[in-house]
């Protein structure tokens, strides 16, 4: 039962996304200014994800303290690009993809529980095909859900930092205490090192 749960989630989200898709754009071409397009950070988010031991260090944050590994990456690029999210704005964030992460939450348990062990098993092919389904399946929620992320920072209005500073300045430490606030991480020494051996990855 819990497989068809998940998946009718699954399925419940990426029907809304389907219908939403056109309004979404039209929304997004009212924000005249706005600073990151879904595609790009599609792109920048993956590039991230795949250097050094960012992967690692963001699943033991998701796993371990709850932190939404997409989100993780909007914080990345802020820093890297020279913007500030404060914690209204955060707050505001995490919102707007309330929805899309129970039914990520929901469909990462169903592929990890699909995951194939024997090789051995005649029916091995078609779970390792259903495996792989399911892998594909996350990544386009995974994609909406950053879809609805970008949709909302570029309705926030971001400040930027001023012109030649650094990014990793203490000016904006604004952005990691926002972190570090919404997900309640103040008083959980773990994460914070762990946030922090991230950051050092993008230098």
């Amino acid at each position: 039962s819990t497989r068809k749960e998940s998946s009718a989630a699954s399925d419940v989200y990426k029907r809304q996304m389907h219908k939403s898709k056109w309004r979404r754009s039209a929304q997004a071409m009212k924000h005249s200014n706005a600073i990151v397009n879904a595609e790009d950070f599609w792109q920048y988010a993956g590039s991230r994800y795949g250097k050094g031991d960012v992967a690692p260090l963001a699943i033991l944050l998701q796993d371990r303290h709850g932190v939404n590994v997409n989100i993780l990456l909007l914080i990345c690029w802020c820093i890297e690009h020279g913007f500030i999210i404060n914690l209204p704005q955060l707050n505001a964030v995490i919102n707007a993809v309330e929805a899309s992460e129970h039914a990520l939450k929901q469909h990462r348990l169903e592929r990890k529980q699909a995951k194939p062990e024997d090789k051995q098993d005649a029916n091995y092919p078609q779970a390792l095909a259903k495996y792989n389904q399911l892998k594909d399946d996350e990544l386009e929620l995974e994609k909406a859900q950053q879809a609805i992320i970008v949709e909302t920072v570029n309705s926030l209005g971001l400040a930027s930092l001023p012109s030649g500073a650094s990014s990793m300045s203490g000016v904006f430490n604004a952005s990691i205490a926002a972190l570090i606030n919404g997900y309640k991480l103040r008083e959980k020494q773990e994460a914070r090192e762990l946030i922090s051996q991230l950051l050092k990855q993008l230098s």
